[in-house]
């Protein structure tokens, strides 16, 4: 597992306690501090999309709604500043010679530790004279309830090996920095107001666990409230990018299935109506991010011509250049060459300084009238004026003009071939081919679009942000049916980096391969790729396929269509680059911790529709409803029987402060994560959640699956309806390692287990029976 940080707080771990009972028809099992629950109860379960808030509420209510405990007194919490590892010290110089100490890994500048004079590389011998030694990951856990332990004010005593010389150091003791943060509002938890109590709470009350589940649900609550930057730099307070949707859904991990289903069905709903719900769906988008565009410009039919999309687009151009007026031309520079994985870069701080000059909403206000223009039945209407202007020209173009805004084309009926970049292509249809910037922007022209209508055409991009890529500024393209394939680099497939990047794809089958940051990706900005139909093929080599970045949404939404989603393959993940590789993605939020001399950062949300089909998911590590670092990652599909198949941290998984949920509605599943630590899964003071709310589903995966829990997480799986299989291979269905973590498992209907060769190692097997049992 990654290092942990100093600072948490103790609570002695007790005894494993198993109980079992029967009420009824209903068996539930539990082990303290895990929580398992399985019963052959009739559900109510939705068959597919319904009231999406009325049937995720009410399913809420009775299976995992605990009514709120008294607000706990928040004790203050210890900092000193570093991250460490376990080492082996040498033997001659310390009293530790069969275990491991500490080593530091970073030291957090401007912290105490820095501050007393702590580096990079020191091994920690002793705190306050005490010898500090252990077995493995065991010393790291002294180490941080030693810490947890310590009055805030009074220095501690460390003795520190540096390099052969022995060292004693005073740092002081500080308190966790911290500031008040809002969150969403939504009403699930007052609608159960009256209800009877659920079968969590029922079982809490029993095992007498509600202590400890209020007491993890309050450390949620407190770590939602930390600054991410704990140094003299821009934000000792505040964090200005962490989301109030993320901040609600860690405060009520519970509740976020029934929220996810809330925030899917509004997009669901404007999704029916086809492109002529862009407008609508993109002002949802904003509201993630915490931005009330302004109101919608409602257009006149008279208004939608030839001419007056020329004049908006050059009028969006110069609002789009006053909205980053604050910046020099080098600091706009430096965000347009640093877009992708700028935390890579030495000027990484300053990039970060940078976006938040960036004023989003204003950006937004501009790029949406825009929208408009393609939205609702005004791509009919702008045709009809085309074919009015230029239906009996002859040949491939049809007219070509340089115009303030860039390079504007309307393309015939027939096949062309796009190589030059342009600010809009109008195309009435034929196979065509673009090899050009496609609907994404370039430096000197912040708004692009291409419209087709008609034709099998294959988009072919040989520069990244292209292909509905909004970097700053808005990409859009809206090809409206035929059977098309898009080929891109980095950036590319609805992406949006400082502004909004869409790629809209009408009837027909598709295919999109990208290489980096693609299909629907989000930093500083909203990137949607929308899919109306067809058996379509998404392949992505990193970072793609729903993810938002800080400040940012990252949007995927398929229509109809039996599926296949991959994602990974090109950047070896460092715990094993021999046998893994990053994939990042597939409904993901992705922040970054800090690390010495660099800021961390929130994550964004990422949000994965699919609303019918027979889906196939692959993915590696990180992927498939999961976040990372006070990032929102959720994955909903609404039917099919479909297969999710992961390596690691993956399938409703929060690592590291962060909230992770993979919905699916219904179908026969199947859920395969190679390594484990996912299934609904909680990591680090993370919430993972997976939902499966009808079928015969397989689940098998390796360690810490199905419900599990670390270090202050809440770790949930639920499946409501039909025969299932489980299977894993340690310390899964309801397990947590640590006595202030909560993991969850709730099982509606007869179960099996899956026979594995490794059933000798599992530590805990609980709750399973032979169906027809009774």
């Amino acid at each position: 597992m990654p290092h942990g940080t100093a600072g948490l707080q103790r609570i002695d771990r007790p005894a494993f306690v198993l109980l079992k009972w029967s009420v009824s028809r209903t068996v539930l099992v539990f082990f303290w501090p895990s929580l398992l629950l399985l019963c052959s109860c009739n559900a109510n379960v939705s068959a597919h999309r319904t009231d999406g808030f009325t049937q995720a509420t009410a399913s809420y209510c009775s299976l995992l709604h605990v009514t709120p405990g008294p607000p706990d007194k928040i004790k203050p919490r210890p900092f000193l500043g570093v991250s460490f590892t376990p080492e082996k010290p040498d033997a001659e110089i310390t009293a530790c010679k069969d275990g491991k100490a500490v080593r530091v890994l970073a030291v957090i500048d401007g912290s105490p530790a820095g501050e007393a004079g702590m580096m990079e590389g020191d091994v920690i011998l002793s705190i306050n004279n005490n010898p500090l030694c252990g077995e493995g990951e065991e010393v790291s856990k002294i180490f941080r309830d030693t810490i947890a332990q310590q009055d805030i004010g009074p220095p501690i005593s460390l003795t520190l090996l540096r390099g052969k010389e022995k060292r004693d150091l005073a740092v002081p003791v500080v308190r966790m920095p911290s500031c008040s943060r809002s969150a969403a509002v939504h009403p699930q938890g007052d609608k159960c107001a009256g209800n009877p109590q659920s079968l969590l709470e029922t079982g809490l009350r029993e095992q007498d666990a509600l202590p400890l589940f209020h007491r993890v649900l309050s450390g949620l609550y407190e770590r939602s409230n930390y600054a991410h930057n704990l140094t003299k730099g821009y934000d000792k307070a505040c964090d200005p990018f962490q989301l109030k949707e993320f901040t609600y859904m860690y405060r009520y991990p519970l509740s976020a299935g029934a929220v996810s289903r809330e925030l899917s069905d509004r997009f669901i709903s404007e999704s029916e109506k086809g492109v002529a719900g862009l407008d609508r769906v993109l002002r949802i988008s904003t509201g993630l991010l915490d931005i009330e565009s302004e109101k919608e410009k409602l257009l006149k039919g008279e208004e939608i011509t030839f001419p007056e999309l020329i004049r908006t687009i050059i009028e969006a151009k110069e609002k789009v250049e006053h909205a980053f007026s604050r910046l020099s031309p080098e600091e706009k520079a430096l965000l347009r060459e640093k877009a992708l994985a700028p935390w890579d870069d030495d000027r990484w701080n300053t990039f970060l300084e940078l976006s938040m000059k960036v004023e989003l909403k204003e950006l937004f206000d501009v790029l949406l009238p825009v929208v408009s223009f393609l939205s609702g039945d005004h791509l009919t209407l702008l045709k009809k004026d085309l074919m009015a202007r230029f239906g009996g020209g002859k040949g491939p173009i049809l007219f070509e003009e340089m115009t303030p805004a860039g390079k504007v084309i309307v393309g015939g009926p027939g096949p062309n071939v796009y190589q030059e970049d342009a600010a809009l292509i109008l195309d009435l249809g034929g196979d065509d081919l673009y090899l050009n910037n496609a609907g994404g922007t370039r430096a000197g022209m912040p708004v692009a679009i291409v419209v087709d209508w008609e034709g099998n055409d294959h988009y072919l991009s040989k520069e990244n942000f292209s292909q509905g890529a909004g970097r700053l500024g808005g990409g859009f393209l809206i090809d409206l049916s035929g059977s098309d394939v898009f080929d891109a680099l980095d950036g590319a497939q609805g992406a949006g980096f400082f502004g909004i990047g869409v790629l809209y794809h009408g009837g027909g089958t598709g295919i999109y391969r990208g290489r980096k940051s693609c299909q629907g990706t989000g930093q500083m900005g909203i990137g949607f790729l929308w899919n109306s139909g067809g058996d379509t093929l998404y392949s992505c080599s990193e970072q793609g396929q729903a993810l938002g970045f800080f400040k940012g949404a990252g949007i995927l939404i398929d229509e109809a269509g039996n599926d296949y989603y991959q994602l990974g393959g090109l950047e070896p993940d460092f715990r094993d680059p021999s046998k893994s590789t990053v994939s990042m993605g597939q409904g993901f939020g992705k922040g970054l911790r800090q690390e010495e001399k660099k800021y961390g950062v929130s994550g964004g949300v990422g949000l994965l529709i699919d609303k019918s089909g027979n889906d196939t998911y692959m993915a590696d590590y990180f992927a498939q409803g999961s976040s990372y670092y006070y990032g929102l990652g959720i994955l909903d599909d609404l039917s099919g029987d479909d297969r999710y198949i992961a390596g690691r941290y993956a399938q409703g998984a929060g690592i590291h402060s962060s909230v992770g949920v993979l919905l699916d509605r219904r179908g026969d599943d199947f859920y395969y994560t190679s390594f484990g630590v996912g299934q609904g899964m909680g990591h680090d003071y993370g919430a993972g959640l997976l939902e499966d709310d009808q079928g015969d589903d397989s689940y098998w995966g390796g360690t810490m699956v199905q419900g599990a829990a670390t270090d202050g997480s809440i770790g949930v799986l639920v499946d409501k309806e039909g025969k299932d299989r489980y299977a894993c291979k340690d310390r899964g269905q309801g397990f947590a390692d640590a006595a202030d973590s909560m993991a969850i498992i709730i099982s509606k209907g007869p179960a099996d287990d899956l026979k594995n060769e490794a059933e000798e190692k599992v530590s805990v097997r609980l709750g399973k029976r032979p169906r027809n049992s009774e």
